[in-house]
Formats: C-alpha cells, structure tokens, sequence
C-alpha cells in the first residue's frame, strides 16, 4: 500500500494517556488489531479480545503515550520498565492509514532517547508480519530464538536491543 502521504516527523508527538483518553485508545487498538485477528484468528492473545477492565489496568503500569500527528490520534504505544535498566515495547499501534510512513521509527527513537536509564529494549511481534520485523531490525533490534507459536498461522518472535554504549557514557 502506498503512503498517502509524506510524514513531516516534527508533527509527530508522544503524550502521555490519561484515564480520560481510556474509550478512545481502547477503540483504536480494536481498529489496529482487527485485521491481524482475522488473518491470523488468534483467539487467545489477540489484543481484539481484551477487556475495557485489563486495557484500563496497563493504561496505569509503565507508560502509555497517544501518538498524535498534527494533533489527531493516529496510535498508541505503551513501555515500562520489566527489570532495572530494562524496558520493555509492550504494544505499539498506529492505524492502517498512517503506517509506512516513519511515524514507528520516529516514535521507537523517540521512546529509546526518553529512557536513557535503558541498557536494554525488548519487544515480541509476530514472525509472519515481515514489515514488523524488518522496521525493528532496520532499528537496531536482534531476533533472539525465543519463538512461541499460537496457532498454525501465527508464530511471535522476541527482539532485543542493547543501547549503545557510546550514548550511555555520555550521560
């Protein structure tokens, strides 16, 4: 699919959800995650099938961010920290329309340079969505072997991404 149109990266934002912003972000995650749902039918993991109640609980662990181009809501991201100095890319969502152009990439630097405390990233995403790998490696992220499979359609990978070090001993 061809981008509808260029991303100026300067448009784009990260702000911090609130309780207020729970129906609106809760929506766009089933918009998202939908079309993956029916091409893959995972009846147990799917974000699809997440409850108002549990989507409102990790709305309050680590840090969920609305990411906003031009002041509309295009996608979500949430991280918090698994372990000291580990942070974990829980879900990253942006709506069909506005993928492929960079706003993933602009919001991952982003995400890695609000976190300097990070040495370490990491991330699951499903195998057989080959853009998802490819964005992540292209962003310095590793495939580490950790694979599970959900059904015969669908296999989730785990990624890793060691800061550099060069930028840690400049902090």
């Amino acid at each position: 699919m061809e981008p509808l149109f260029e991303i100026i990266h300067s448009s784009i934002s990260l702000q911090r959800a609130t309780l207020q912003d729970t129906e609106s972000l809760f929506e766009l995650q089933k918009k998202v995650f939908t079309p993956l749902y029916e091409k893959y039918e995972d009846h147990e993991t799917s974000p699809v099938f997440q409850t108002l109640v549990r989507f409102k609980e990790r709305l309050n662990t680590g840090d969920f961010y609305k990411i906003m181009y031009s002041n509309s809501l295009v996608g979500s991201v949430h991280v918090y920290a698994k372990s000291p100095g580990v942070m974990r890319l829980h879900m990253i969502n942006i709506l069909e329309d506005y993928q492929g152009n960079g706003i993933a990439q602009q919001v991952l630097s982003r995400l890695e340079s609000m976190y300097p405390e990070a040495v370490k990233w990491e991330l699951d995403t499903i195998l057989e969505e080959e853009r998802n790998c490819y964005l992540y490696e292209k962003m310095g992220y590793v495939r580490i072997e950790d694979r599970w499979k959900i059904n015969d359609k669908m296999t989730l990978v785990h990624y890793a991404k060691t800061a550099n070090l060069n930028r840690m001993k400049a902090l």
